[in-house]
């Protein structure tokens, strides 16, 4: 009977014990662990958004110009918008696993053909849908009405459509083409009379290469701008634009603006082609800068992921001093501004003293 006893309150004090252990080991949350909380490591998550770099985020400041408080509030509402969508599809495909995995059989098999995927982004398209119409009303919200014209323009040709194993779109990856104090790769092209012209005949003044393409909306509005900067520069700074793949073709993925404007291009299938379409855009938007055709291969823009409207700044040897993903006003007036001041400095005389 005692070691009845006994056993029973070495029963008693381990369950307690136990409780005890347990209620300890509570989570933040209110939920309960059988282990020891640890610190768990500041890992940055798979989705974070860089709004330097996302594809849609940098299409919109470039293509609207919105305030930096607007824009704040316009990668507030799209970092929830990606939110909403991965919710959305976690509720679309209940059977797949959190991790994204997929259960597979003997033959390898994803556990659905190739008709079946396209019925699943259809329907993943049909879900998304209004998430990604109310981002486009809240984000249009936000902007004043003179920029509310430049949204509409804009917002027709954005996609929104996630992407696996990325935050959001992504795709401006800021490591591509030469990098600041990269020596910048030298080339020869054709301009619009058929002339060559290397970048390396171009050292001793410092240097603005635009990429870009007529069907690009972007492009397009800033060409004013850029004018009235070049005039502010004089014969101190040289222009080039690099003419390369219309951004927006009518083969490709067309933007509803350029259908307005009357301006339906399709991609380019020769080097010949791609010069007429070089000349048309000189001629309609009356550019002022020497213009050069990449080739039909792309070796220019690929050279310096120069799609679609990317912007280089060289000083007078040819090192890229300013890295554009959408050439900017004020980034290549701050770049040219500490080149030619810096040219100003190296050219004081220095002051001696003479001796007593």
């Amino acid at each position: 009977m005692r070691s009845s006893y006994l056993l029973v309150a070495v029963v008693a004090l381990t369950l307690s014990l136990g409780s005890w252990s347990y209620g300890q080991n509570e989570t933040p949350d209110g939920a309960t662990s059988g282990q020891p909380q640890r610190e768990r490591p500041n890992r940055p998550r798979r989705d974070q958004i860089d709004p330097s770099t996302d594809e849609v985020l940098q299409t919109i400041r470039a293509a609207v110009g919105p305030t930096d408080e607007q824009m704040e509030q316009i990668v507030a509402r799209y970092r929830q918008l990606r939110r909403d969508q991965r919710s959305a599809m976690r509720e679309m495909m209940p059977d797949m696993r959190r991790g994204g995995q997929r259960p597979r059989d003997r033959e390898g098999q994803q556990g659905r053909n190739r008709q079946g995927r396209r019925g699943m982004m259809e329907k993943m398209r049909a879900v998304l849908k209004p998430i990604n119409a109310q981002f486009l009303a809240d984000s249009r919200a936000i902007l004043d009405a003179a920029r509310q014209e430049a949204w509409d323009g804009c917002a027709a040709g954005l996609d929104l459509m996630p992407q696996r194993g990325r935050g959001g779109r992504g795709g401006f990856d800021p490591a591509t083409g030469p990098n600041v104090g990269d020596e910048a790769p030298d080339f020869e092209l054709t301009d619009l009379d058929e002339n060559k012209l290397s970048l390396s005949s171009l050292r001793g003044k410092p240097v603005v290469i635009e990429f870009g393409s007529y069907t690009c909306p972007v492009f397009r509005r800033k060409v004013n701008d850029l004018a009235d900067l070049r005039s502010e520069y004089g014969d101190d700074v040289q222009w080039i634009m690099i003419y390369t793949l219309e951004a927006h073709p009518t083969d490709g993925r067309v933007a509803p603006v350029n259908t307005r404007a009357g301006i339906e291009i399709p991609q380019h299938t020769s080097f010949e082609k791609r010069l007429e379409c070089a000349k048309l855009c000189a001629e309609k938007l009356d550019l002022k800068l020497h213009v050069l055709v990449d080739g039909y291969e792309n070796k220019v823009t690929d050279a310096y992921s120069g799609r679609p409207n990317r912007g280089y700044v060289l000083d007078a040897e040819g090192k890229v001093v300013s890295k554009q993903v959408w050439i900017e006003v004020g980034a290549t007036r701050t770049a040219l501004d500490a080149i030619l001041q810096q040219r100003k400095d190296s050219d004081k005389p220095t002051r001696t003293t003479r001796p007593s």
